[in-house]
């Protein structure tokens, strides 16, 4: 899928939602949006002559910044770092709201328009 599909994938989860705060559901829309981004980064990657088929998340935003724009690389990079925090469960975190989750589909959508 590419990253719009993906994206939109995640903003009709969010949209499903309302602004009740389920915090399995809003969980699952962060995963959504964070493949987006991944393949956003993928397509960046590629477009700047180094695709990076298996190199880690890190690896690739690493390589952005060096070859890229890199105010757009730190924004991507602070968006993935987001979501992977919204996607993980800690005993000692409450669940992301949906309203957090919207505010990062935003963002990883100004990330596809770019």
């Amino acid at each position: 899928m590419s990253p719009a599909e993906l994206l939109a994938y995640a903003q009709q989860l969010i949209r499903g939602l309302g602004d009740t705060t389920s915090g399995n559901a809003s969980r699952l829309a962060a995963v959504v949006a964070r493949q987006a981004l991944e393949a956003c980064v993928d397509d960046r990657c590629a477009a700047v002559g180094a695709p990076c088929g298996s190199a880690t998340m890190r690896s690739r935003l690493a390589i952005l910044k060096a070859l890229d724009d890199r105010e757009a690389a730190d924004r991507l990079a602070s968006l993935w770092h987001q979501l992977s925090a919204a996607c993980h469960q800690h005993a000692y975190e409450l669940s992301p709201t949906v309203g957090e989750v919207r505010a990062l589909c935003e963002g990883v959508a100004m990330a596809v328009r770019e």
